[in-house]
């Protein structure tokens, strides 16, 4: 990261070791709020016995690249292998565990979207109970509570809350 330097409005949301089937070698991964980057060491040879290490950036993919489809950013976890879809082309990444994957995927997610996952997973939730409510054509959330305050034979025989239309 050290050749690399982030603009006012980015920040680093992750880092780590992965390999990318299209590029030889472990590279270093270093996710931003606004691109991905990928940096491998290379050696070069300065002498007879000497050699000197620095960082090169091979690729970077600017997050607003990666596809999003019916909502949904286009990235597939698969154990320790993430599939990333991108107007340009499309690549594996491996990391080396479960978990490293499930961080860089939710990470992506995150600055994609501009919402965290307990966001995304309360207006999922959001649209379940109204979707129950203009199915079944009562209020879920009144009733709930009802039976909470009153138990199911008090909310029963008080009655069932219905939508007001």
């Amino acid at each position: 990261m050290d050749d690399y330097n982030l603009e006012e409005d980015e920040v680093v949301l992750y880092k780590g070791f992965v390999f990318r089937d299209d590029i030889e070698g472990s590279s270093n991964l270093i996710l931003t709020s606004k691109k991905i980057i990928f940096e491998q060491a290379k050696t070069i040879k300065i002498g007879l016995f000497k050699t000197k290490t620095e960082k090169v950036i091979v690729d970077t993919v600017m997050l607003e690249n990666i596809k999003i489809y019916n909502s949904k950013v286009q990235i597939q976890q698969k154990n320790s292998k993430v599939y990333v879809q991108t107007t340009k082309n499309n690549f594996n990444i491996n990391f080396n565990s479960i978990v490293e994957a499930m961080k860089f995927v939710t990470k992506v997610t995150d600055a994609i979207t501009e919402t965290t996952i307990s966001e995304r997973g309360t207006e999922k939730v959001k649209g379940a109970f109204n979707k129950v409510d203009d199915v079944l054509g009562f209020n879920t959330r009144e009733t709930l509570k009802g039976v909470i305050e009153n138990g199911i034979t008090g909310t029963l025989l008080k009655g069932i809350k219905k939508n007001k239309e």
